[in-house]
């Protein structure tokens, strides 16, 4: 069973197990249960459990249940309005502003807007990219730096260790 198989007849079990299934749908969920003993299994247990349920559509309903669930509306009413009232002052504000700008005229930005918002982003990329520039180099030159400072070290480092130790250019004498 391919993976687009599987995930349509994952999706069609419940389908499958109450019989709402067109016939093309079910001969083919029907192949795919044969090839598929797990999925099989899947829709023999929402077949059973749909069974049980029907089972229990009979039992009477506890006293007062019916009340506390009406009751559950008014009760979140209050909570809902307290909730909702912020949001609708704002709304109201809204929609004030917008018809202040209506009624006045106020127009779209204008031309040199326009012109002066599309310089102002291009500044930005331009800014952005000189930043990584810099990055860039102040990396290479630390680099370059940072090795020829370690190799004048090391060259003036053997150069003090031979003169303390009496070595000249190359010929060590024998101290004993």
């Amino acid at each position: 069973m391919t993976e687009l198989d599987q995930t349509w007849a994952e999706s069609q079990i419940e389908a499958m197990a109450d019989g709402s299934l067109p016939a093309d749908a079910e001969r083919r969920m029907l192949a795919l249960m044969n090839s598929d003993s797990e999925l099989e299994a899947r829709v023999e247990q929402a077949r059973a459990l749909r069974s049980e349920l029907r089972k229990l559509a009979n039992v009477p309903v506890p006293r007062g249940l019916r009340w506390r669930l009406w009751r559950i509306p008014t009760a979140d009413r209050r909570l809902r309005s307290v909730l909702w009232m912020p949001a609708g002052i704002m709304a109201t504000a809204v929609v004030a502003v917008l018809g202040v700008n209506l009624y006045f005229g106020a127009q779209g930005p204008s031309a040199d807007d326009v012109a002066r918002t599309a310089a102002v982003q291009d500044f930005a990329v331009a800014v952005s990219y000189l930043q990584k520039s810099a990055v860039m180099a102040r990396n290479e030159i630390n680099e370059s730096v940072g090795s020829g400072v370690l190799n004048a070290l090391a060259i003036s480092r053997g150069m003090i260790e031979r003169s303390e130790t009496g070595v000249s250019e190359g010929v060590q004498e024998n101290v004993d």
